[in-house]
C-alpha cells in the first residue's frame, strides 16, 4: 500500500470505529494514555535514581528544589546566594509534604499527583468547552416569518433565522451537536435526544466528532504535558489551579474561584492576567476574593508557618529576584530556552546572549545570535507596545457576558476567552520554558472543538486546521532533532511562533463570533422594525 493512500484509509477507519464502537474506542484511548504515563513514570524513576554531576540526586526540578525547601523550613533563606528559588514561600509550603518523604518516594508521589491534576483539568476543560449554548433539553421553536425577503440576505447562513422567542436559532455559530435545525431536542449534555433513526445517526456523528476533538486536543498538548512530567516541575499544578478557578466560577462559586486564583498567582505570578480579565468582565466578587486570597497565601499562611518577620524577609528576597531584576532593573533572560516574547525580542534584536555558561556558578555569555541590535531601550518599547496591543485585543474580543447571575459561564466562546488569557500568560511572562506550555490545554481544546463542531466558513476551518498543525509541528519537530539543532530552533523562537499562531486562531474565532452576533442583531432589529411598521400602517 502506498504511503499516500495509507493515511486517508487509516483516518477513515479510525472515524468509523469511533462511530460504530464509541465506548470501546474511548477505553482504548484511556488504555493508551495510561501506558504512556506508565512508561514516562518508569523512565523518570530510572533518571532520578542516577546521581547528578554533584553526586547527589538532582536530575529533576523537584529533586533540585527538595534541598532548598527542606532548608527553608530549617531556617535558610533560599532566595539569596546560589539557590535562587523561583517561587514565593507558599509554593514551598505546598510541596513540603512531598519533600519530607525520601527523595525517590517524594518525587514519584508528586509525579502521580500531577497526573491526577492533569486528568481533572482535562475533564473540567472539556465540560465547559462543550457546554451547549441553547436552553437545556427542550425542542427549539420553528423560525418566524421574515418581514421581507431582503432581511434574509443579511444573514450569514440560512440557519441564522430568528426564532419565535426572540433569540437567533444559531446566534454565534454554535456546535453541530444538539443544533440540528430544531428537529431533535437540544440537550444540556451537548448532544441530541434522538427521536428517529435519522436523529440517532446525527447524535452518533456529533458524539464522534466531540470525542475526536477531545483526542486531538490531548494529543496536541501531550508534548508540554510529558515535558513537565519529565522535569517534575510545578506547571501542571498551576494548570490545575487555573482550571479549578474557572470550574468554580462556572458553578457560580465566585468566592472559591477567587481564592483558588489567588493561590495560583501566589505560586506563580502569570495567572495575575486572570485577575485583570475578571476585573474587565466586572466580576467583582471574584476580584475581591482574589485580593483577600493574596493576603492569605502571601502573608497569613507563610507568616504563621515561618514567622511574620521572617516571611517578610523571604518575600523581599523573592521580589528582588523575580520581580525587581527583570521588571525594574531590566535584567532580561535572553537564553534560547526562553520562549516568551520578551526573550525572543531581546535575543534576536539586541546584543543579548542566547547561550550562557556557568564557570564557578557565574553566568557568562557564550554565544549571540541577534539579527540586528536595536538597543535595550527600543526593545523594551517594542515589548510594551506588543503588551498594550494584546491588552486592547482582549478588551475588544472578550465580550461574552459572565458577570450577571443569569449569564452562561461556559461554552466555547467563554473557553476561548480563557484560552486567550492563557496564551498571554505564555507570551508576556518574563520567562517561558517549553514545559510552561501545559496551559495550552484550554486554547487547544477550544481550537479542536471549533474545527470539529462549530459552524465555520470552509476557508476559516482550513485556516484553523493549518494554524493548529503548523503550531504543533513547531513545538515537536525541533525537539526530535535533538542536541544542538533543537537548541538552535529554540533560539529562533519555534515555540514563540506556535503561541502566536494559536493566539491568532483563538482571536479569529472570537472575532468571527462577534461578527455573527452583530450581523444577527442588526437583522433582528430590521425584522422588528418591519413588523412594527406593518402594524402601524394597519396591516
Amino acid at each position: 500500500m502506498q504511503l499516500s493512500a495509507f493515511f486517508p484509509r487509516f483516518i477513515h477507519r479510525w472515524v468509523a470505529a469511533g462511530g460504530a464502537y464509541p465506548d470501546r474506542w474511548r477505553w482504548a484511548l484511556v488504555a493508551v494514555l495510561a501506558v504512556i504515563v506508565l512508561v514516562m513514570s518508569l523512565k523518570y524513576a530510572a533518571k532520578i535514581h542516577k546521581p547528578g554531576d554533584s553526586g547527589q540526586q538532582t536530575r529533576s526540578a523537584f529533586l533540585r528544589w527538595r534541598a532548598m525547601i527542606n532548608g527553608l523550613f530549617a531556617g535558610e533563606n533560599i532566595y539569596v546566594g546560589v539557590n535562587e528559588y523561583p517561587n514565593p514561600p507558599i509554593m514551598a509550603f505546598v510541596l513540603k509534604p512531598f519533600t519530607a518523604l525520601p527523595p525517590v518516594v517524594g518525587a514519584m508521589s508528586w509525579f502521580y499527583a500531577k497526573v491526577l491534576m492533569a486528568v481533572l483539568a482535562a475533564v473540567w476543560v472539556f465540560r465547559w468547552v462543550e457546554f451547549p449554548l441553547r436552553p437545556a433539553c427542550r425542542p427549539q421553536p420553528p423560525p418566524v416569518a421574515l418581514a421581507s425577503g431582503e432581511h434574509r440576505k443579511g444573514l450569514a447562513n440560512p440557519n441564522d433565522v430568528p426564532t419565535g422567542n426572540g433569540s437567533p436559532a444559531l446566534s454565534i455559530g454554535e456546535s453541530h451537536a444538539g443544533l440540528a435545525n430544531s428537529s431533535p431536542v437540544a440537550c444540556e449534555s451537548g448532544g441530541l435526544i434522538a427521536t428517529t433513526p435519522t436523529h440517532r445517526a446525527e447524535a452518533v456523528t456529533a458524539l464522534t466528532r466531540r470525542d475526536q476533538a477531545r483526542v486531538a486536543a490531548i494529543l496536541l498538548c501531550l508534548p508540554p504535558l510529558l515535558g513537565d512530567l519529565s522535569h517534575n516541575n510545578v506547571n501542571m499544578f498551576i494548570l490545575f489551579l487555573v482550571v479549578g478557578c474557572l470550574e468554580a466560577f462556572r458553578r457560580h462559586w465566585d468566592t472559591l474561584a477567587g481564592l483558588v486564583l489567588a493561590l495560583a498567582i501566589a505560586c506563580k505570578v502569570t495567572p495575575l492576567l486572570f485577575l485583570a480579565y475578571f476585573g474587565w468582565k466586572r466580576c467583582w466578587r471574584v476580584v475581591g476574593a482574589t485580593l483577600v486570597g493574596l493576603v492569605l497565601w502571601l502573608a497569613v499562611v507563610p507568616g504563621v508557618t515561618f514567622g511574620w518577620e521572617r516571611n517578610r524577609e523571604l518575600l523581599r528576597g523573592w521580589y528582588a529576584l523575580m520581580i525587581e531584576r527583570p521588571l525594574l532593573k531590566g535584567e532580561i533572560t535572553s537564553e534560547h530556552a526562553n520562549q516568551a516574547l520578551v526573550g525572543f525580542v531581546y535575543r534576536l534584536f539586541t546584543h543579548s546572549p542566547s547561550y550562557l555558561i556557568y564557570p564557578n556558578n557565574i553566568p557568562t555569555p557564550a554565544e549571540y545570535h541577534n539579527l540586528i541590535d536595536i538597543g535595550h531601550r527600543n526593545a523594551w518599547i517594542v515589548v510594551k507596545l506588543l503588551t498594550a496591543t494584546f491588552a486592547l485585543a482582549v478588551m475588544w474580543l472578550c465580550r461574552w457576558p459572565i458577570h450577571r447571575p443569569t449569564d452562561i459561564r461556559a461554552g466555547w466562546p467563554f473557553a476561548a476567552e480563557c484560552g486567550l488569557i492563557c496564551l498571554g500568560m505564555l507570551l508576556f511572562s518574563e520567562r517561558t520554558w517549553k514545559h510552561h506550555a501545559v496551559v495550552l490545554l484550554i486554547p487547544l481544546a477550544v481550537l479542536t472543538f471549533a474545527i470539529a463542531q462549530v459552524e465555520l466558513p470552509r476557508l476559516g476551518r482550513r485556516v484553523l486546521m493549518g494554524a493548529v498543525a503548523v503550531g504543533f509541528l513547531l513545538m515537536t519537530v525541533p525537539g526530535l532533532l535533538g542536541g544542538r539543532r533543537a537548541d538552535l530552533a529554540l533560539v529562533y523562537g519555534t515555540h514563540t511562533f506556535a503561541f502566536l499562531l494559536f493566539t491568532a486562531g483563538i482571536g479569529g474565532l472570537l472575532a468571527y463570533r462577534l461578527r455573527r452576533v452583530q450581523g444577527i442583531g442588526s437583522t433582528q432589529g430590521a425584522v422588528n422594525s418591519g413588523l412594527t411598521g406593518a402594524n402601524d400602517s394597519g396591516v
